[in-house]
């Protein structure tokens, strides 16, 4: 265990002295990753095809990933919302419907709150990598309750992305629109926009699993909010374990009850993975030392104060004493006369 935690606190030492490079290089490795799934959607119009034949999708990936790293998030957000349009173009009924929804989410919240909006894109590529259960969990123990909303909006996002595809392929119902002219596009797009709510209704009809996923993802964040702030020893601990319980039991009682057509071996196995992951993050977030607690009391004027002071384990650094060695003088006695 000694050189686990020494390990841990060289790695967390370098990490605050390289936290400027650090940090960026993340947000640039997360603008690109989000830019090169954006430009890998290849919906894109005729009329666009010679303009994205002209520059190398790499070039284009990099620019937009060097633009997420410097901008404000809610530039970034603008610069996301253009180029999915953009990528829809072959279709401009879904390329507007698709402008107007992501607009809506970031008129009414994004713009005002720029740090939990980015949860929005955690979310949806937690569940392109098959780990969306570490979400909910870690939302819970470093971000309020608030955090709830763009966790809903990324799983209701994830949800309805496979339907857009879906619209677009030949035997799509709307896949015919996309080559109107201009004068025929505004007469088609009450029509177009119907079938894309059908559409939309439909698959939110036929399966409720998102709206499921949304809810059992609620109650994690909000068990794991109040528990990893409760006073009680390991209390983030207790908060993980019983987050990662609550998950497994909601999508049981949802496939049971609603009869939901959920691979329950498969929640199991990563909501356990899940939780290791947030174990580790937390153990390198800091280790408390509970049996070292101190409790505190003092009062002023107004109020009574009860503090409980738990110290974090560090290793103890090695301490290097220095000792001066001197030559003794030997005492030579004079001769004698």
């Amino acid at each position: 265990m000694t050189h686990i935690l020494t390990a841990r606190d060289f790695l967390v030492k370098y990490f605050k002295q390289l936290e400027f490079v650090i940090l960026p290089l993340a947000k640039f490795l997360l603008g690109l990753f989000v830019f090169t799934q954006i430009n890998n959607i290849g919906h894109v119009g005729e009329a666009f095809e010679p303009l994205v034949e002209a520059f190398s999708p790499w070039m284009v990936n990099m620019f937009f990933a060097i633009l997420f790293t410097i901008v404000p998030m809610n530039l970034s957000w603008i610069i996301i919302i253009l180029s999915i349009t953009f990528q829809f173009t072959a279709n401009v009924e879904i390329a507007i419907a698709a402008f107007l929804f992501l607009m809506f989410v970031f008129l009414f919240y994004a713009r005002m709150a720029p740090k939990e909006s980015i949860l929005i894109l955690f979310t949806i590529i937690a569940f392109q990598f098959n780990v969306p259960y570490l979400v909910p969990i870690l939302v819970g123990m470093y971000f309020p309750i608030t955090a709830i909303i763009p966790v809903s909006v990324g799983v209701f996002v994830n949800a309805q992305i496979p339907v857009l595809f879906g619209l677009m392929t030949p035997g799509g119902a709307i896949a015919g629109m996309g080559d109107l002219d201009i004068g025929d596009l505004f007469t088609e797009l009450p029509a177009a926009f119907t079938e894309i709510y059908t559409a939309l209704m439909s698959s939110l009809g036929a399966t409720q699993t998102w709206l499921f996923t949304a809810v059992i993802f609620a109650m994690v964040i909000i068990l794991v909010h109040f528990i990893s702030r409760h006073s009680i020893d390991f209390a983030k601990e207790i908060a993980i374990l019983l987050g990662t319980v609550m998950n497994i039991f909601g999508f049981i009682v949802a496939v049971i009850v609603a009869g939901e057509a959920i691979n329950i071996g498969f929640v199991v196995a990563v909501s356990i993975i899940c939780g290791v992951i947030a174990w580790v993050v937390r153990f390198f977030d800091g280790i408390l030392d509970y049996q070292r607690v101190e409790n505190v009391q003092f009062e002023d004027d107004n109020n009574f104060y009860h503090v409980k002071i738990v110290p974090k384990i560090t290793m103890a650094k090695s301490q290097r004493v220095v000792k001066r060695i001197r030559p003794e003088t030997e005492n030579i006695d004079a001769p004698e006369a």
